[in-house]
């Protein structure tokens, strides 16, 4: 099993969430996922890290100042347990597009559509964490007052 340390960005604009589909290459089935990647070396902390993971798989210029989530994944079909910080995104400019994801990066296979999700359409899509489709809204709405541990999760 391999380890990693993970960092998001929470992106609203108009109550809406900036999602990233990520379609597996093995079984074809999509999710979706704040944007957002592994820690680098050059990365000096886990909010450089979701800055520029959010400007590759989106094209956005974000700053990020607090963590809103903290949760341990265990992804099984690639046998990696991660440690995520999902990163509330205080301001962004752009425009959300594809078009800076490098095309020889592994994400390229996978990451295949960014999309502006309403509340109500969370329900009708595979969504990671699943707390976004509920208590992340409540949060939104209290300014994220403490971050939360939301636990282990797993997706076989």
């Amino acid at each position: 099993m391999k380890h990693r340390i993970r960092a998001a960005g929470l992106i609203v604009r108009d109550d809406e969430i900036l999602l990233v589909a990520h379609r597996s290459p093995i079984t074809g089935l999509t999710h979706w996922v704040p944007p957002g990647g592994g820690i680098e070396r050059e990365d000096d902390s886990i909010f450089a890290c979701a800055a520029r993971e959010i400007f590759e798989e989106t094209g956005l210029a974000a700053s990020l100042s607090r963590v809103a989530y903290i949760r341990e994944f265990y992804d099984g079909e690639s046998d990696v347990r991660s440690c995520e910080f999902f990163c509330v995104v205080d301001r962004f400019s752009g425009t959300p597009a594809l078009e800076h994801l490098p095309p020889t990066s592994p994400e390229s296979d996978w990451i295949t559509e960014l999309r502006w999700f309403k509340r109500t359409e969370l329900d009708q899509i595979t969504v990671y964490p699943e707390e976004l489709r509920d208590r992340f809204w409540q949060d939104l709405t209290e300014g994220f007052p403490s971050v939360c541990y939301l636990g282990l999760q797993t997706r076989p």
